[in-house]
């Protein structure tokens, strides 16, 4: 047998019984909790307790779980509704915040004295008891009102551009046509342009598109500075892969504006149709964008282009520690699963030594290659950082897995059977050394050391399913790290 993401390394000093126990009580969570999941019950709750629903003032049309954190004793929450009004309206969207807690665990105190759509009201539901607030679409990102409009974003686009940029000094734009990418309400979005110029006027030289990242604090600056420092080192002339050139950086509007890259879909996009034939045919369609990810990423490693915040192991302990804290207080009989395999961690670590730290993406995924005709573009560098290589390495690996087995499993719309399972994390486990060894190609790898950010970043992700109600992951990540602690106990 071996280990999953393309080695085998056992960790030392686990109490393999005891750590099972743990991850056992992981693997079911309280119905109260999985319910906001539930399409058809969150609808249910919804109409018989909204009094404009129950009176059918308002339709509601539809309506989607998007999002969760733990926040004190329970969870803060956001729901998408589609609604519309007796008269048969254009539907419109409401965005709705709510509190989440256990049965018997009082939620915050509300103040609602009459119910509107529209209103920044909130509304209590019977058991599992969200208390449910509207609020306007995002007032946590301020600069999105003026780049979202076409002539205010002109403006301001023309200025950064040409004080930024000597060669661009003269630049004059005529117009210019946003595109929401990607908007994380209260913290980020990504805006692209296609820009217009006079004819008359127009330079060569000048581009054609950027793209415009909108934050909710200090990280344009941080990622402007980051990129820079990519920009400048060699991996800006890689023949592996490609990065975006940063342009500009708007302090005022905590905005950065940067070139595009070409292409017109991500790994995460391959990765969910290359399984369409079966499991090996995904495979040999996914080998040479992994292999060639593998070694763009240590061009980046090696790049020495250090920037950002500093990440250690001890610092991502102490995080997931935090994290288990918090989940301990909001679901009792969660409380301690996760300590044994915390504690082998920390056993294990102080034996094993940490790697040199290095220019790190942050966030490295499939979602963050662009594929253009065989060419791999990095995209997302707000999180870049200084940090071992594992982190990066642990989260791509984990995630191209996990990625995988869902593509797999939805192909034919029914769960793997345990032969079926098997057959596939070997494979997705030949996939992993694939990347591994495009990784080779230019950096050494510490196998005991990668094991190590392999079953914490495994651990992190199933803490994530609880902290952020995505239950659906959870059944598929508890079987990654029960497969990489297996090596300990044969």
């Amino acid at each position: 047998m071996t280990s999953p993401f393309g080695i085998d390394v056992a960790l030392p000093g686990l109490d393999a019984a005891e750590v099972a126990q743990g991850l056992d009580r992981l693997s079911r969570p309280p119905d109260w909790l999985t319910a906001i999941e539930d399409p058809q019950r969150l609808r249910d709750d919804l109409e018989s307790s909204v009094p404009e629903l129950a009176s059918g003032a308002v339709r509601l049309v539809s309506c989607k779980f998007k999002r969760a954190y733990v926040d004190g004793p329970g969870w803060q929450t956001l729901c998408r509704l589609m609604v519309e009004d007796a008269t048969g309206a254009t539907p419109r969207q409401v965005d709705v915040h709510g509190y989440l807690a256990a049965p018997g665990v009082d939620v915050p105190p509300t103040a609602a004295d009459s119910y509107r759509f529209g209103a920044d009201h909130r509304y209590s539901l019977p058991d599992p008891r969200p208390v449910l607030d509207e609020r306007p679409p995002d007032d946590g990102l301020p600069a999105l009102a003026v780049l979202a409009d076409r002539e205010t974003a002109r403006s301001v686009l023309e200025r950064a551009l040409r004080t930024s940029r000597a060669d661009l000094a003269d630049l004059q734009l005529a117009g210019c046509t946003p595109t929401v990418m990607r908007h994380r309400e209260g913290r980020r979005c990504t805006i692209r342009y296609e820009l217009d110029y006079r004819p008359e006027l127009r330079q060569p030289h000048w581009p054609l598109s950027i793209v415009a990242k909108l934050y909710g604090g200090e990280e344009a600056r941080t990622t402007y500075t980051g990129m820079t420092a990519l920009w400048d080192s060699p991996l800006r002339r890689s023949s592996t892969v490609r990065i975006a050139e940063p342009l500009a950086l708007v302090p005022e509007l905590d905005v950065m504006v940067q070139s595009t890259l070409p292409g017109d879909h991500t790994l995460k996009d391959e990765i969910r149709t290359a399984f369409a034939a079966g499991l090996d045919a995904g495979i040999a369609t996914l080998a040479d964008p992994v292999r060639r990810a593998g070694r763009g990423l240590a061009e980046l490693h090696g790049s020495q282009a250090l920037s950002g915040s500093t990440v250690t192991w001890t610092s991502r302990v102490a995080a997931l520690r935090d994290a288990v804290d918090q989940l301990d207080a909001a679901v009792p009989s969660f409380a301690g699963a996760l300590h044994p395999l915390i504690r082998t961690l920390e056993v294990a670590a102080a034996n094993v030594p940490a790697q040199p730290l290095v220019a790190t993406h942050g966030s490295f995924r499939p979602a963050q290659i662009l594929l253009d005709n065989g060419n791999l573009g990095f995209l997302d560098f707000d999180g870049c950082c200084q940090a071992e290589p594992g982190v990066d390495l642990a989260l791509f690996r984990t995630t191209l897995c996990d990625l995988s087995l869902r593509a797999l499993t939805l192909d034919d719309r029914r769960p793997l059977t345990d032969a079926e399972g098997r057959a596939a994390m070997d494979g997705l486990d030949g996939l992993c050394a694939t990347f591994l060894s495009g990784y080779q190609e230019v950096c050494e790898i510490a196998p005991d050391r990668l094991a190590l950010w392999d079953a914490l970043t495994s651990a992190k992700d199933i803490v994530d399913c609880w902290r952020k109600i995505k239950f659906e992951h959870l059944e598929r990540r508890l079987a990654f790290i029960r497969r990489r602690l297996a090596p300990v106990s044969r």
